[in-house]
């Protein structure tokens, strides 16, 4: 079953130096999701790379780590949006969070203007609906 681990750092450069390590082990970048203004790294993990995975977190002294299963046993998968402005990623957040969709599930990238979202296939149509409201640039 997949797991998503949260691993909170005190500096970004300590943040990118964790992402450049998890990419260097062979994990597919879609499975990272790096955000530099909370400096936190969100990764999709299998069980049979965890301990991989934490290892190389660890390595970077985090000041906070968390890891918990994904709500469906189903394999998650990505889907990204990316719309026209920053301030949609907002309220496309907020929309996600409110059809219960748990917060870790979702990330945001102002800079690229992202909303990208770890979804199984129960609730993947809902969430596609949620993003099409907004009116996304386009939906992967």
């Amino acid at each position: 079953m997949a797991r998503i681990i949260t691993a909170t750092f005190a500096s970004d450069d300590t943040l990118s130096n964790t992402f450049d390590d998890l990419v260097n082990t062979g994990l597919p970048t879609e499975k990272i999701f790096v955000n530099h203004v909370e400096l936190q790294v969100k990764i999709i993990s299998g069980p049979e790379i965890e301990g991989e995975i934490m290892e190389v977190v660890n390595r970077h002294n985090p000041t906070a780590t968390a890891s918990r299963e994904l709500e469906e046993r189903e394999t998650a998968r990505v889907i990204t949006a990316t719309y026209g402005s920053a301030e949609t990623l907002k309220n496309v957040t907020d929309d996600l969070i409110n059809i219960g969709l748990p917060v870790e599930e979702i990330y945001a990238d102002k800079e690229k203007k992202q909303v990208k979202v770890i979804a199984g296939s129960v609730i993947e149509p809902e969430i596609r609906e949620v993003l099409g409201r907004h009116n996304p640039v386009e939906v992967s």
